[in-house]
């Protein structure tokens, strides 16, 4: 079926039954929004006009960091509502509306990117799951997020970095514990070439221990920049 034929057929269900924000449940006005007007409009921001488009800028996100490896720290919001809410019902309850939202928020904000003029990246690689965790979830939301990167941008996604060990869960673990739990826990396909500038992606960011561990191990293979990009990125209370 055409294109066009399929967006006059997503229009009329949409003007016989309009979907409800994924917000404040009203009526959405358009058949291709997951979000009213006003709640799009409402949804928190970050200062990039002042940071040039890199939260390591800014005291209350790199505050929380330890020893950044990874060169720009770039997220849709901080961990808050209602990122937080769409988040774990996506990633714990396989709620694909609010994974398709997240996914057009992250894309939204990469466009954005584009008209700064920076440099962008040479290709996009994400944090891997463990097998066993990803098959019991049925997805990983990073590489999903990844894919959607790598749409908008048109740039290639490398599927590189495996983990080579099913850890517990990282929730609730202090920045030590979670470098201890992280330590020699991913490998790199060493067969594909690297770039030299590469995107990380990741749904959220914490403590960094995670992205440190990985960049660590692709400096060791010749990147030489790396940006960290994630839908939410916590801050110390």
């Amino acid at each position: 079926m055409p294109f066009s034929a399929i967006r006059l057929l997503q229009q009329g269900w949409h003007w016989l039954m309009p979907s409800s924000c994924l917000w404040c449940s009203l009526p959405v006005q358009s058949a291709t929004h997951q979000l009213c007007t006003d709640c799009q409009s409402a949804l928190p921001q970050l200062p990039y006009a002042l940071c040039h488009y890199n939260l390591l800028w800014l005291p209350q996100v790199a505050q929380g960091l330890k020893k950044p490896r990874f060169d720009q720290l770039l997220s849709v919001s901080l961990y808050q509502h209602p990122y937080r809410h769409w988040l774990q019902r996506w990633k714990f309850f396989t709620d694909d509306a609010a994974g398709d939202l997240l996914q057009l928020q992250f894309a939204a904000l990469l466009a954005q990117l584009t008209t700064t003029g920076q440099t962008l990246p040479d290709a996009i690689v994400y944090v891997p799951m463990h097998k066993a965790r990803q098959r019991k979830r049925g997805f990983n939301q990073a590489q999903l997020l990844a894919q959607a990167a790598a749409e908008q941008l048109g740039l290639p996604l490398l599927h590189v970095i495996q983990k080579s060990r099913h850890l517990s869960a990282q929730v609730g673990l202090s920045r030590k514990q979670r470098q201890r739990n992280l330590r020699h826990s991913f490998t790199l396909n060493t067969t594909i070439s690297l770039p030299s500038h590469l995107a990380l992606v990741d749904d959220v960011v914490t403590t960094g221990a995670t992205a440190n561990e990985i960049c660590r191990l692709l400096r060791r293979h010749g990147v030489r920049r790396i940006s960290l990009w994630t839908v939410a990125v916590t801050t110390l209370t």
